[in-house]
């Protein structure tokens, strides 16, 4: 492989989406489904060592957010995301809602 592949004149170096989870598939909490709530557990301090993009997922959750809307707002595949989330949910740095359950034909 080349230089040139791994990089991008405006964007800088470009890192595929599977590195950013070492390869892993599975979250390492729980399940988390798509249309789950994601919210800041912690405070305002930002824990130390963590990826950029656990950080952002961080910031942009200290309001409920949507795990699409987070997925879409990294412009990664959800999941990826889902298994960022599933890293910061296994630290206690986020909480996970569930969805409702979906309403029977009655």
């Amino acid at each position: 492989m080349t230089e040139e592949r791994w990089l991008d004149e405006d964007a800088g170096p470009i890192v595929p989406a599977y590195l950013l989870t070492r390869g892993r598939t599975v979250p390492a909490s729980e399940a988390i489904d798509l249309i789950a709530v994601i919210i800041t557990a912690g405070g305002l301090a930002m824990p130390v060592g963590l990826n950029p993009e656990h950080l952002i997922i961080l910031q942009q959750c200290t309001k409920p957010t949507r795990l699409v809307d987070v997925a879409a707002e990294l412009n990664l595949p959800i999941g990826v995301v889902r298994v960022l989330v599933g890293d910061l949910h296994a630290q206690k740095l986020v909480e996970v809602e569930k969805p409702p359950p979906r309403p029977t034909r009655r």
